[in-house]
């Protein structure tokens, strides 16, 4: 981290970001249905930037025009940068579509939130979500987009995480949402003696996808306070562990007891909203005010769970300070891949 001693808010933050699952008691409150009109606008864009003749990664907003839907995704922006931080789309068409186009679809709609960056070593923009049979987080090389183990409370890099489902699971694959900021209000109100470990940050595994001349871990803070704004990230607790048995890195007593308090708090019935994902849903959270986790799910020979993960970040969205969430601006890639 490279940002100046962290600011620490001591105060209570009030507004939609601080919610709690009372005030989100109907899956209609956050999900907007696409429309038959809202779908041919899609059919025809996604014609229209066929014949721009460019790859997928270079496809812009001005490549997929978008009339009505795209003032749809205006109000969704605004619902993840200054609302609740979550949002579902509904409807997505991925039935009986080629995958090629599902893809340029997906991509062309997110092209009208915010520009995507790269998501791993390989330099991906586009990342399926699902079991890739190379283990649980224990080995030592495997992202949790890669795995069917269950994920516990964590954020992505990106400011934004966008969720296709293409498929769900046989069984499990249940998605929980709290907010940060709430979680931070709580802290504040019962662990006020804890906040400094939060600002101060924690060291994180690389999973082998550093480049040759970088150190295979990295710290990041859990919270930063900058310009009158709570931003949060919380990477997955397996790296935070792994970094400290694989490099040696200082875990002690007390941060450990943070990192159960957090994610304590997170899980609470009060604080979380559970959604099951089905095809076509698209959920949206800003990672800077939401954390999200997911069960293990399980996969049957009919039936193989798969997402399709964009990372981007909102068009004229705050920013935090440098040195805060590290890889916000896509990972480093060995090989450009897109």
């Amino acid at each position: 981290m490279n940002y100046e001693s962290p600011l620490i808010c001591d105060q209570e933050i009030t507004g939609p970001n601080a919610w709690t699952s009372t005030d989100y008691i109907d899956p209609r409150q956050w999900t907007t249905p696409l429309t038959a009109t809202d779908i041919a606008e899609l059919f025809a864009a996604l014609a229209y930037a066929k014949t721009c003749d460019k790859e997928l990664g270079d496809i812009t907003k001005d490549d997929f025009p978008l009339a009505a839907l795209g003032d749809k995704l205006a109000t969704v922006a605004d619902d993840l940068v200054l609302g609740r931080g979550f949002s579902v789309l509904s409807g997505f068409p991925v039935e009986d579509i080629p995958r090629a186009d599902i893809e340029l679809m997906y991509w062309g709609l997110c092209t009208h939130l915010g520009p995507a960056v790269t998501q791993n070593g390989l330099g991906e923009i586009l990342v399926p979500v699902r079991n890739y049979g190379n283990g649980g987080l224990l080995n030592a090389s495997t992202r949790g987009y890669q795995t069917n183990s269950a994920l516990p409370f964590h954020t992505d890099s990106s400011d934004i995480v966008g969720l296709l489902c293409l498929q769900s699971s046989g069984a499990g694959g249940l998605s929980s949402i709290t907010s940060s900021v709430s979680i931070h209000n709580e802290l504040l109100r019962r662990h006020r003696e804890l906040l400094g470990l939060y600002y101060s940050g924690f060291y994180y595994d690389r999973r082998d996808e550093q480049l040759p001349d970088e150190r295979p871990y990295y710290r990041n803070a859990v919270y930063v306070w900058h310009e009158g704004r709570l931003s949060c990230r919380y990477y997955l607790r397996n790296f935070i562990e792994s970094a400290h048995k694989r490099f040696g890195l200082d875990l002690s007593d007390i941060e450990r007891r943070a990192l159960d308090t957090f994610e304590e708090i997170a899980n609470r019935p009060e604080l979380k909203i559970e959604m099951t994902l089905r095809p076509g849903d698209i959920q949206f959270l800003n990672n800077s005010v939401t954390v999200h986790a997911r069960t293990a799910y399980v996969d049957t020979e009919e039936i193989e769970r798969e997402l399709l993960r964009l990372w981007l970040n909102p068009f004229d969205g705050p920013t935090p300070p440098p040195g805060f969430a590290t890889f916000r601006e896509g990972m480093p890639a060995r090989q450009a891949v897109r």
